[in-house]
């Protein structure tokens, strides 16, 4: 139980951090070009990660068709959820994304992939809540000193639609990848899909879909996100090595509010009262989770 919560603070905390950082990177080049520079950097961090340690490349049909898969639903999730913090605010996009253990759980009990205990799925409640309360409440609050929040609904809510698909997006990548690394390692995993990511965008890139500008003036953020993005998804994959696959995905999620308190600090961006209460009450499931 440890060894997956542990694997889900790495997991929380690099994600959080990378998303922060993602803000200020998809303003500056977009979100697609955002993500091609941060996965072609992944890419080449885990070659290399593999090369210095000696580390195996396990192949095998199904782990390389999971681990395809897994690199087409980072691409989505990444993308989306770039675009939902570009659109603001964070304290709305990030938590829906973070719900995302709710539709892992359900895959793990509907296929028997784990078993949990009463207490654990009361205490995964407890952070799901906690991000959906989060999201919920974004919306009833003022910017602070009286003054009305100046993000409009109508911006809010494709906030909320891409972030949605994200969430979604994101359940998904967790379980192919997961699959994938039962029989092909995580590092395996996180190398292929990252390669698999970056031929999906170069596919993009090449067919017009998007443009590709100089980096200039992010590259310290870009390497910083590159590195923290790639050292997250190892986390949720070295979850799914242990006997409690979900209970990753379920620390994991933290890590939107990780941003959130980031996006507080330095960019001063308003959260409600509710919205911390809701916060705190993720932080009490964590905690009774790593008890139980």
């Amino acid at each position: 139980m440890l060894d997956a919560v542990f694997w889900g603070v790495v997991a929380a905390l690099s994600l959080g951090t990378a998303d922060y950082l993602a803000r200020t990177t998809s303003n500056a080049v977009g979100p697609f070009a955002a993500f091609t520079y941060v996965v072609m950097l992944g890419t080449l961090l885990m070659a290399a990660f593999m090369l210095v340690t000696g580390s195996e490349l396990r192949i095998t049909k199904f782990g390389l068709v999971m681990s395809c898969l897994h690199g087409l639903c980072v691409t989505a999730m990444s993308v989306m959820l770039y675009a939902a913090l570009v659109r603001g605010p964070v304290s709305l996009a990030v938590p829906v994304v973070a719900a995302h253990p709710v539709l892992i759980i359900l895959y793990e009990v509907a296929f028997g992939v784990s078993s949990l205990s009463t207490e654990q799925i009361l205490a995964s409640g407890l952070v799901i809540a906690g991000v959906v309360g989060t999201s919920v409440f974004s919306f009833h609050h003022d910017a602070g000193g009286g003054r009305a929040d100046r993000t409009t609904h109508p911006r809010k809510h494709a906030t909320l639609v891409l972030s949605l698909g994200a969430c979604v997006a994101y359940a998904l990548l967790v379980i192919t990848g997961q699959a994938a690394a039962s029989e092909m390692g995580q590092t395996s995993v996180a190398l292929v899909g990252r390669a698999a990511s970056a031929a999906i965008l170069l596919a993009a890139l090449a067919g017009g879909m998007f443009r590709l500008p100089p980096p200039s003036g992010v590259i310290r953020p870009l390497a910083a996100q590159g590195i923290l993005d790639t050292a997250g998804y190892i986390g949720l994959l070295a979850g799914g090595s242990t006997l409690f696959p979900g209970m990753t995905a379920v620390v994991g999620s933290m890590f939107g509010f990780i941003t959130i308190l980031l996006a507080r600090i330095f960019v001063r961006e308003h959260v409600g009262i509710l919205q911390w209460s809701s916060i705190a009450l993720s932080f009490a499931g964590i905690a009774w989770l790593v008890q139980s």
